[in-house]
């Protein structure tokens, strides 16, 4: 006795044979029609295929090839396939494009490319082909919400959009209102295009959104005092980095007792890059003022040039000079050719002040640094320049540094006051 086959599996059944037919009617369909010939091959098309299919959107795809040949036709061939496959966001911006082309109603071009948005709002490039063609349509707040949509989940594109929506938009809070999503990491962004660009007034609207006090190394913060210490507004530089820095006074010498750790050489911090064969470094073992010193080591097998430690320095404007002032201890230092201090104004003469000996316990040292009558003239107050320097030795024997210079209690007063004194 046959077992009756239940009446689902043959509906299943029955299903599967129809799409297996779907399948090789598109497949027979895309075997006849010649892509190369859009004229010819709309009417087969429509006649084999009339839901569209696989083929029907080859078809759309050879037409978007061809578009500015026969763009009539492409946009006939669009429009076909868009009303049986309407979730093709690449197709609609497509007949987009041929509607501004062909000089269609600017409200149908638009029509089309909020379509195309529409049915993929994630799709980053349709994102940015639409804030493109919007602007190019004279619709700029348009053109600005797609470059938000298009930035929001990615910081690091932040320099892409300012760079293209500050063609149309100059103030800079509305420039950061309409196309900088909301975070701190979009305004750190802002902050480094802004210095790359020499951008100030974009950085001072970014900066002033950014919650406070910034955390010591934060890249922001860096940014934001490298430009405006280039920019001369060196109260804004010594505002932000106090605001971080408690310890910090402005007009003397930034981490003066080596409190924190040396960190970027951006901003205000000391730049301790040094050269192959030594190397720089907290010592909270050897200091005059707690909680530690800068710690210069050599290792005796370079004929080391010196530009670094350093660091700058910006003052309080006043007529007149500044003292710097501060201690250091050496160890053990060879050549002929020892390290020695160099100070100086922005712009300025430089002083230099020689090590007293290879060997040396905690030592004071003093420094005049006297401004020029044209700086003073400027009528701000320069930035003063405080560097360990050594100068390569051409002749002699003794070339390559060894031993360890320490730094420590660095101050900075005025020359005509201490002179009073």
């Amino acid at each position: 006795m046959l077992t009756p086959v239940p009446r689902g599996w043959l509906l299943l059944a029955l299903a599967g044979l129809v799409a297996l037919g779907i399948v090789f009617s598109e497949y027979r369909a895309l075997g006849a029609l010649d892509f190369d010939d859009d004229g010819a091959i709309q009417g087969e098309l429509q006649v084999a295929l009339p839901w569209g299919g696989f083929a029907g959107r080859r078809l759309a795809a050879a037409a978007e090839d061809h578009w500015r040949r026969y763009p009539e036709a492409a946009e006939n061939f669009l429009a076909w396939q868009l009303q049986r496959y309407p979730v093709d966001h690449s197709r609609w911006y497509q007949r987009a494009i041929i509607a501004q082309y062909l000089g269609r109603d600017p409200d149908l071009v638009l029509a089309h490319l909020e379509a195309a948005v529409a049915v993929q709002p994630l799709h980053r490039e349709t994102r940015w082909r639409a804030a493109t063609l919007a602007q190019l349509l004279g619709h700029p707040d348009l053109a600005a919400t797609h470059l938000r949509q298009w930035l929001d989940g990615q910081p690091h594109a932040t320099e892409q959009v300012l760079f293209t929506a500050g063609r149309w938009i100059h103030e800079p809070e509305e420039l950061l209102d309409r196309v900088v999503p909301d975070g701190e990491a979009y305004l750190t962004a802002v902050l480094r295009f802004a210095r790359q660009h020499g951008r100030v007034n974009l950085a001072q609207a970014a900066w002033t959104r950014l919650p406070g006090p910034r955390p010591p190394g934060d890249v922001g913060l860096l940014d934001y005092v490298d430009l405006v210490l280039a920019t001369g507004d060196h109260d804004a530089a010594m505002a932000a980095w106090a605001d971080t820095f408690p310890d910090y006074r402005p007009g003397q010498v930034p981490n003066a007792d080596f409190l924190h750790d040396l960190g970027s050489p951006n901003g205000l911090n000391w730049n301790t890059r040094m050269p192959a064969g030594s190397r720089a470094s907290r010592d909270p073992q050897r200091f005059v003022s707690e909680p530690a010193s800068l710690r210069l080591d050599f290792d005796g097998r370079e004929s080391l040039h010196l530009g670094r430690p350093s660091v700058r320095i910006p003052v309080v404007q006043h007529n007149g000079g500044w003292v710097l002032s501060g201690y250091w201890r050496g160890q053990g230092l060879t050549t002929r050719a020892l390290p020695y201090l160099s100070v100086w104004p922005e712009g300025g003469r430089r002083v230099r002040v020689d090590v007293p000996a290879a060997t040396f316990d905690w030592t004071p040292f003093r420094i005049e640094v006297e401004v020029e009558a044209g700086l003073e003239a400027a009528g701000a107050a320069p930035l003063l320049h405080l560097q360990v320097r050594r100068d390569v030795p051409q002749h002699h024997f003794d070339r390559f540094l060894a031993g360890s210079l320490w730094l420590d209690a660095l101050r900075v007063e005025r020359l005509d006051t201490d002179r009073a004194e």
